[in-house]
């Protein structure tokens, strides 16, 4: 039986939101196909594997002592406990499933691991993930698709915000450029709360993102994902409705009202799901993202990519989490059938080099 490693938590401050979609992902794979392992990591980055795990109420006490802290080596696919500085093999990781948002997951890190690691992937490879993770370069990527975004600026100081002699007319939307969940954003409705807002984004970051803050609109979101047949399915249109002039994290994740489908036109709603599929082949994605747009007097606006949506957004693919099983399953196969296709390309070249160069030549290169 093949084994799906699933890998949450994370040194983040979205860890508590990614522990939620671990636990999901990890209960909804098909266990008469797959054996599952969870891969828990901890604010400190540690991490740990054991059947506790698969219980979300487990977390609000979490006991480490209960867990097996576990490693995996470079250019092995196997996953070992660690125990008395001994290391005992568990399983061979088939296939991995990245819920970990935020930095050091969402931003292409445990891609990047994990490929190192020689094993497949069903979520977004390293390239876009860190493209979307950033939303300043992600604004930079979609200028050159030549698809719309709301104009902004990105500063790394409020030294450096004083400086711009044509700032954008308030109020203003002040963001972490490098997070998600809604963490850290602040509206400013004048100069000094612009200050104190770059300031408090600069506490999750290095980079604070400045637009201007939209009065008449509709927040909408739309995800997609790669299916075995090589079709690109595009969930219907969604929008999130939030209690305060920002959709906040508790409009997200504590109570927060939807309506599904939006409550919008059909133009719109079209053209929002094709231009989803055309970001997702565009940026080369596999595995599943959810697309954050703006709706302003039936121009659409991308506001944000998520590479990993919380839940993975199979919500808006079905409300059963049978149909999240069934999605689940065709991200595995889908991540199995590319990592088939890239163990066929050439990773070798005999040049002889070594052998021309003596250490006087060495210093040449």
């Amino acid at each position: 039986m093949k084994t799906v490693a699933v890998f949450f938590g994370g040194r983040s401050v979205e860890h508590d939101v990614s522990v939620i979609t671990g636990v999901l992902t990890l209960n909804s794979i098909d266990k008469t196909v797959y054996q599952t392992f969870p891969v828990y990591v901890d604010k400190s980055g540690r991490w740990y594997t054991g059947k506790a795990l698969y219980d979300i109420d487990g977390y609000k006490d979490l006991d480490i002592n209960k867990l097996t802290e576990v490693a995996m080596f470079g250019g092995s696919n196997s996953l070992y406990a660690v125990k008395w500085k001994m290391l005992k093999k568990l399983a061979e990781i088939s296939v991995a499933i990245n819920c970990m948002h935020g930095e050091r997951g969402e931003d292409g890190t445990l891609s990047g691991m994990l490929n190192a690691l020689n094993i497949p992937l069903a979520s977004p490879p390293v390239l876009s993930s860190a493209v979307c993770m950033d939303k300043t370069f992600t604004k930079t990527v979609l200028k050159g698709l030549k698809i719309k975004c709301l104009p902004s600026v990105s500063v790394k100081s409020v030294e450096e915000w004083n400086l711009i002699k044509d700032k954008p007319p308030l109020p203003l939307i002040i963001k972490p450029s490098k997070l998600g969940s809604s963490i850290g954003i602040k509206v400013a409705k004048s100069e000094k709360e612009v200050e104190d807002a770059i300031s408090y984004a600069l506490r999750f970051g290095d980079t604070a993102l400045i637009e201007p803050c939209l009065i008449d609109f509709k927040e909408i979101n739309c995800a997609a994902y790669l299916r075995p047949d090589g079709s690109v399915r595009v969930s219907e249109c969604e929008r999130p409705v939030g209690r305060t002039e920002i959709l906040s994290f508790c409009d997200k994740y504590e109570g927060g009202k939807r309506v599904f489908p939006a409550d919008i036109s059909k133009k719109s709603a079209d053209k929002i799901k094709k231009l989803t599929e055309k970001i997702y082949r565009a940026l080369g994605v596999r595995g599943v993202i959810r697309i954050d747009y703006f709706l302003v007097e039936g121009e659409v606006f991308v506001n944000e990519i998520n590479t990993v949506p919380g839940s993975l957004a199979y919500y808006l693919f079905g409300e059963t989490l049978k149909s999240f099983t069934a999605m689940l399953t065709e991200l595995i196969t889908v991540a199995e059938r590319d990592f088939a296709k890239e163990r066929t390309f050439i990773t070798e070249y005999k040049s002889g080099i070594l052998f021309g160069y003596g250490s006087k030549g060495a210093k040449r290169l």
